[in-house]
């Protein structure tokens, strides 16, 4: 899921990047809250997972800004965040795989920072969420039966909603456009969460 290709070419990573101490770069530094920070280009460690996460981040730059979970292989499975410019999002990855991630590849111009957080600590959805750009949204409980949402987004580039079940799995994609939308779609019983791709402003009301 999100695996959304970046819009220039990535060179390939070598092993040797994931070898070095974890977030002990010249521009990368944890925190106590696991906040990775840093300015230009990094590889960082991070404490391996194969659970569903989230990454927050922030870029302030006037070029490409791209992060790529990747595997203790060097592999990359998740595009976390793309954008061009100034950035503010939230991300989800191993939504659709059981990979062990254990770090983060950063491609950027400017300053950034890096969040890395347990799923269940997106942001809680109640009856109506508005954002703009990507996020995570979580609900208190499971849905049950067939709800309906009702969905607007005004932007240029994707706008996408995947519905995760109660440990972050992916199990329905809602919507998949580009550009402008409105609309109505289904809700399945079993959402917990729901992942969020978007350059512009959106609602989505249960």
């Amino acid at each position: 899921m999100l695996r959304l290709r970046a819009l220039v070419g990535l060179a390939a990573l070598a092993g040797v990047f994931l070898v070095s101490t974890p977030a002990t770069t010249a521009h990368a530094t944890p925190t106590a809250a696991t906040m990775y920070r840093g300015e230009g280009d990094d590889v960082i460690r991070i404490p391996a997972t194969s659970t569903p996460s989230i990454v927050k981040a922030t870029h302030q730059g006037e070029s490409n800004f791209i992060v790529w979970a990747l595997t203790s292989g060097g592999k990359e499975t998740d595009l976390v965040a793309n954008a061009i410019g100034d950035y503010k999002g939230t991300a989800a990855f191993n939504t659709d795989s059981t990979s062990k991630i254990r770090a983060l590849s950063v491609k950027a111009d400017g300053s950034w920072t890096l969040q890395i957080l347990p799923i269940t600590k997106a942001r809680y959805w109640a009856i109506k969420a508005k954002g703009t750009g990507a996020d995570v949204l979580r609900l208190t409980s499971p849905s049950k039966g067939v709800r309906r949402l009702t969905i607007r987004h005004s932007g240029d580039s994707n706008f996408i909603i995947w519905a995760l079940d109660s440990r972050g799995r992916a199990r329905d994609l809602l919507v998949n456009k580009i550009g402008d939308y409105r609309g109505r779609v289904a809700l399945p019983a079993g959402t917990r969460y729901a992942a969020i791709t978007a350059d512009g402003t959106w609602s989505i009301s249960r």
